[in-house]
């Protein structure tokens, strides 16, 4: 396949960059046809061609002599792939890997920021860090970049290993090992052992391994390498710690408040973020030690975080209604993030709580166990109302029998709707195939 990825690398070079999906060409876009379980990406070719694209690449034999503007190739998301692979070898610059269980969008957003003090930084746009998105993401670092960044995601043992071969990276960190995937990795040992091919990749390649040793299977990692950087602690390249406390009082959030070492005075300067949840400071310690290990000074870096806003991405996201917050972290949910998310709005203000959480996928074989456990957990809070959305959630509705089940999200929808709250944090969590933003439009009408 090398002369054709090297003749379909020239007319890369020529074109205005790589476009997968018809409706969103731009002229002189190179489209790759790829397929999917429901349809035929070459029957969309000659659409593309018609909206101003420079080649299509296929792999139906049918199309090829439709168009002198067809490429075949045997297997279009492997051209694609091979393409990525020969424009990472002539990109001359580091490359950062991010993979976890969460967090990891979050992290690679602060990485970008820190570095942005001193380069010009591309980072995976979105969450495009699938077998897709990851070679999308390489082919969309171009000569004027400096530091590339690419987040990982996996569903099963194996994927994170092909990943690295495809993005080549120099520097790579694992955000957290946790009971995300199950069904896909078999087992949490599954999923251990597919996060840590980012590792294994880097040790194999002489890269620089950053170890969160705030987390405890990670912790496990750090004598099977030679010179890791550690987040905290005497093998760490950063002096940050967190405040617990100012002027004698509890620190509420959504404020991380954090001190940082000044090199210069040799005295510890107070930071102040725009992010909230103690969870969120291991994200921020991880992106300080990546950009002092490109030498940006942990001050500079701190201060790019400091005025850096959660996007408006179902991630995190606080809504202030009339007294009121209202925590949407509806993006996705697994065992942790959602321990998470519950501890963190136990100290989010003195106002009273509502939970609306919902079903948290992919668990397999541990899912009833799971859900459960937050059952458990939600019982022993002082909550207001405390709703469970979804067939899974059914299990830690039994474990907390002052809460609400509903078996679908209209349901949920229309009971709350009828209510009527004031001076409550609502947190609204679960996994993204609920769409549990939309109740947000209905919360905003009840807290006013």
């Amino acid at each position: 396949m090398q002369p054709l990825i090297k003749h379909l690398y020239q007319k890369f070079k020529e074109s205005s960059g790589i476009s997968t999906d018809s409706r969103t060409i731009k002229k002189d876009n190179i489209f790759f046809c790829l397929s999917g379980d429901n349809f035929d990406g070459n029957d969309y070719a000659q659409d593309a061609l018609n909206k101003g694209a420079s080649l299509c690449v296929i792999d139906n034999p049918e199309y090829a002599k439709k168009s002198e503007k067809f490429l075949l190739v045997k297997d279009t998301l492997v051209a694609l792939q091979e393409l990525a692979k020969y424009h990472r070898d002539n990109l001359n610059i580091p490359m950062i890997g991010i993979t976890g269980s969460n967090g990891k969008t979050t992290t690679k957003n602060l990485i970008e920021v820190a570095l942005s003090a001193k380069y010009n930084v591309y980072a995976t746009e979105g969450n495009f860090n699938n077998h897709i998105g990851v070679p999308l993401s390489v082919l969309k670092i171009n000569d004027s970049h400096e530091i590339g960044i690419i987040e990982m995601g996996a569903s099963s043992v194996g994927e994170i290993a092909d990943l690295c071969q495809i993005a080549k990276p120099s520097c790579g960190l694992i955000t957290n090992i946790s009971k995300a995937h199950i069904k896909g990795f078999k087992s949490f040992e599954g999923v251990v052992r597919g996060k840590s091919e980012l590792f294994d990749y880097l040790n194999k390649n002489n890269g620089q391994i950053i170890i969160n040793n705030y987390d405890s299977t990670l912790l496990n990692f750090i004598k099977r390498f030679d010179n890791p950087i550690l987040i905290e602690g005497d093998k760490s390249n950063i002096d940050v710690k967190i405040s617990e406390s100012k002027d004698g009082l509890k620190l509420f959030e959504p404020n991380i408040f954090f001190r940082v070492k000044n090199h210069d005075t040799g005295l510890y300067e107070e930071k102040k973020t725009k992010l909230f949840g103690r969870y969120n400071f291991e994200n921020i310690l991880m992106a300080i030690s990546v950009a002092k290990f490109f030498k940006v000074d942990e001050i500079e870096s701190a201060e790019k975080i400091c005025i850096w806003d959660m996007p408006s991405n179902n991630r995190s996201q606080v809504i202030k209604v009339v007294g009121s917050n209202i925590i949407l972290d509806a993006y996705n949910a697994n065992p942790q993030s959602m321990k998470n998310a519950i501890e963190s709005i136990q100290n989010f203000s003195d106002n009273d709580k509502i939970f609306i959480l919902g079903d948290m996928n992919e668990l397999g074989s541990i899912s009833k166990h799971e859900h459960s456990e937050i059952g458990k957990l939600t019982s022993k809070l002082r909550l207001i109302e405390c709703f469970f959305v979804g067939d899974k959630m059914e299990y830690a509705h039994k474990m907390n029998k002052k809460s609400k089940w509903f078996k679908t999200y209209d349901e949920m929808h229309e009971s709350i709707a009828n209510m009527s709250f004031q001076n409550v944090d609502i947190l609204v969590k679960g996994s993204r195939s609920l769409r549990l933003e939309r109740i947000q439009t209905a919360l905003k009408k009840i807290l006013t």
